[in-house]
């Protein structure tokens, strides 16, 4: 019997979403941002713009105000974080501030850019 070979593209094989937010001058907080539940699989922190350090806080907005990812960067740098297994959220919130602490709001210094990965 001859193999069967089967080739999918990946837009017919993976339904995902990537969410991009470039320009973040201040600490505004951005509230459900893929307008529905879903799961995270990465985020990126873009702060080569930021002259401060700065931190990506992500949530979800329907189990907690707190901030329970955090990504912690400065002037010039790319970070990441990649979640194999997913973070499973309700309503997928995220800010950029000044501060890693719990909830801060503070504003920091140049612009940023953020990237999330999600289904």
């Amino acid at each position: 019997m001859a193999a069967a070979l089967t080739i999918t593209g990946f837009h017919d094989a993976v339904d995902y979403k990537l969410v991009s937010c470039t320009s973040i001058e201040d600490a505004t907080k951005f509230v459900n941002v893929t307008g529905s539940s879903g799961t995270l699989y990465a985020a990126y922190l873009n702060s080569a713009g930021a002259t401060s350090s700065v931190s990506l806080h992500i949530l979800d907005g329907k189990n907690t105000a707190n901030s329970e990812i955090v990504i912690k960067g400065s002037g010039s740098v790319t970070r990441s974080v990649q979640i194999p297994t997913g973070f499973a959220f309700g309503a997928l919130n995220f800010w950029v501030s000044a501060s890693s602490g719990e909830d801060n709001t503070d504003d920091f210094a140049g612009s940023v850019a953020v990237t999330l990965v999600c289904t």
